[in-house]
């Protein structure tokens, strides 16, 4: 039987956390720029921005300036973050204060549990 190989888990991280150790992030923002030229798009989660690298011209076609995304992908920090993106997900029905609240919750009882 082939051994199938997984990949890494993704981890939800604000853009300004990012550091070279992580090997795939969840990043959700707002695309403020799109390059249909360069295959590339810049998100901005109110804490910083990415640039996004598109290898699937499908998946690019996906991002649309304005709107509220996650994306799923590799990330590299050299002069800025640029995340090589795997998967997009559209969030503009996700309500983001209740959102906020919930993750808000989560964190806090992460840390209670750690105590």
């Amino acid at each position: 039987m082939k051994e199938q190989r997984r990949r890494a888990p993704a981890v939800e991280v604000e853009i300004e956390k990012i550091t070279p150790e992580m090997r795939r992030v969840r990043v959700l923002g707002t695309v403020v720029d799109r390059d249909s030229a360069g295959g590339t798009a810049l998100l901005d989660d109110g804490t910083g921005r990415a640039v996004l690298l598109f290898s699937d011209p499908e998946v690019f076609e996906q991002v649309q300036e304005g709107r509220r995304v996650r994306v799923v992908g590799r990330p590299r920090v050299e002069e800025g973050v640029v995340i090589e993106v795997e998967v997009v997900q559209d969030m503009e029905k996700l309500e983001h204060g209740l959102y906020e609240q919930v993750k808000y919750a989560v964190e806090s009882l992460v840390k209670e549990a750690e105590r």
